[in-house]
């Protein structure tokens, strides 16, 4: 049976005298894993909320665009979930991570293996040292960074109880001036060297305001893409 003229590939046809024919292959789905890093930390105002809605967005369009969907909850302990192309899915996901005990939990990026090559999506507040080299050695990493607004310029607070999250340490002092621009000198100093390191491995990321909406904030990054 002849083949479609339109299939063949002339140019080598020509070169070597023996019909050659285009093959064509439907473009792979793609693997993407929507890690969610559960610390403690998130528990300030609005940063688990906001962590929630992040994730039923970029979980929903994956699965929209017939992607492998790996959910993975990334704590203490790292959860990955049942790789699915269904919706249900996702909802599962965001069940999950809503009904998590995040008090005096830190985020352990070490046994995050996953067996094949994927787009790999870490949404977190990345507050702390992280390495993610690994990771974008052998997967397409991206990078959503979830913050409050009091985070990126302090108030003054004065008396009160703070307790970290992440030690379960609770202590008095008052939240004055030297206190303000002690935690804004150390929150410039965590992002420099986050920022310097995303950068270095050439990783895409994002960072998401929790008072400001969310969808819009994730469509302006998509289109400076």
């Amino acid at each position: 049976m002849g083949e479609d003229a339109r299939k063949i590939d002339w140019k080598s046809t020509a070169k070597t005298g023996v019909p050659h024919v285009k093959l064509f292959f439907q473009e792979r789905e793609v693997n993407v894993a929507l890690c969610a890093l559960m610390s403690g930390s998130l528990l300030f105002r609005r940063k688990k909320e906001t962590l929630l809605e992040v994730c039923s967005l970029l979980g929903y369009e994956a699965v929209k665009l017939s992607n492998r969907l790996i959910p993975v909850v990334i704590s203490d302990e790292t959860v990955i979930m049942q790789p699915s192309k269904k919706i249900h899915s996702v909802k599962h996901f965001i069940h999950k991570l809503d009904n998590m005990t995040l008090y005096k939990k830190d985020v352990n990026l070490q046994n995050l293996k996953l067996k094949q090559k994927s787009l790999v999506i870490l949404v977190g507040d990345f507050l702390g040292d992280y390495d993610l080299s690994f990771l974008a050695s052998r997967h397409e990493v991206f990078v959503v960074i979830i913050r409050e607004r009091f985070e990126e310029k302090p108030e003054i607070l004065g008396d009160g109880e703070f307790t970290d999250p992440e030690s379960g340490e609770s202590r008095e002092f008052y939240f004055g001036k030297s206190v303000k621009e002690a935690y804004a000198k150390k929150y410039k100093e965590n992002d420099y060297k986050l920022y310097k390191h995303l950068n270095r491995l050439k990783i895409s990321y994002v960072k998401i305001i929790t008072d400001k909406d969310v969808y819009m904030q994730l469509l302006q990054s998509k289109s400076n893409q």
